[in-house]
């Protein structure tokens, strides 16, 4: 297959999906709020026990000693990320583990199914559910997705993925930039990430973006996180790079993201929850789907290679 097939391909799987996202918009919304009630009436104080009984494992202690350069000191930030990042575990779990109102979006194979909802503010919350059939590799896959100085790519998408700060072993603060060439489209956002056991044979890994000041000369507007209101009053900054401050990459917000990952048995169940929406004007609207989808595909190529070693 030429290359500027592949391209006209991933194009119109893109336009494709973001029609569908369109159509989605007219579904009703009831439900949401009593999403936002469960979530809020969540045991955070449990929640905050999760997060601190969870001990670092080998592999995130290495990646804590590796970036001890970017460790945060100030203890009220820190306590500001743990508590912010205790809601959003509660709001990942009750999303990861209900059904509706998803309504099945996408079977990509037997083991692969998308699911979509709206949010609040009409962007989308999916869900990809993927069967893992090696339920010896429940700690590298952990490891695999908890690792964040890596880069991704599938087809013209190509994600790159750092620690900017941490705060312990489980907590840290992360930049992904995502390129995709055929678009020419260059985009960044901060989030920060956590990591809980929640039982011996279930973890999660989460993800949310607060108003995190990265100096965007053209974008300083607030951003509003419309799952997880507990992060709009959070309040820090970041040191950022000459091409963020400058404003030569379009910005992202993660509402809400991560990964649930569990034993079953015969095989591991893998959970990836995402609403994510662009807060920049200069970006096609699409460009949300095209990153989505080509997160979508990078993780089913990762459950291949793990059922086939």
């Amino acid at each position: 297959m030429n290359i500027g097939y592949i391209k006209i391909v991933f194009l119109l799987l893109s336009v494709v999906v973001y029609a569908n996202n369109k159509a989605l918009a007219a579904e009703p919304e009831s439900g949401v709020e009593a999403l936002r009630r469960f979530a809020k009436r969540s045991n955070a104080r449990q929640n905050a026990t999760l997060i601190k009984n969870t001990p670092p494992s080998i592999f995130s202690a290495a990646i804590y000693e590796q970036n001890k350069n970017r460790l945060c000191t100030d203890y009220g930030e820190t306590q500001q990320a743990k508590n912010l990042m205790e809601k959003a575990v509660a709001h990942f779990l009750y999303y990861a583990h209900i059904r509706d109102p998803y309504i099945l979006f996408r079977r990509y194979d037997n083991d692969a199914t998308l699911y979509s909802m709206k949010a609040e503010d009409n962007s989308n919350i999916n869900k990809l559910h993927l069967k893992v059939h090696n339920p010896n590799k429940y700690d590298e896959l952990i490891n695999t997705l908890w690792n964040s100085n890596i880069t991704k790519d599938f087809g013209y998408t190509f994600i790159y993925e750092k620690i900017a700060r941490v705060y312990d072993p489980n907590l840290v603060m992360v930049q992904h930039r995502i390129k995709n060439d055929t678009l020419e489209f260059q985009g960044y956002f901060y989030a920060f990430a956590t990591k809980v056991e929640i039982s011996q044979d279930t973890t999660a890994i989460v993800y949310a973006s607060a108003n995190i000041n990265d100096h965007n000369m053209l974008n300083q507007k607030p951003c509003t996180n419309v799952i997880l209101k507990e992060a709009n009053s959070f309040d820090g900054d970041i040191n950022s790079e000459a091409d963020i401050r400058n404003g030569d990459l379009a910005k992202l917000f993660v509402n809400l993201s991560g990964y649930l990952i569990k034993k079953n048995g015969d095989h591991l169940d893998l959970f990836y929850i995402n609403s994510m929406r662009l807060t920049d004007s200069k970006a096609p609207p699409f460009i949300i789907d095209v990153i989505d989808v080509a997160r979508y595909l990078i993780l089913i190529r990762l459950r291949d290679k793990i059922n086939e070693e």
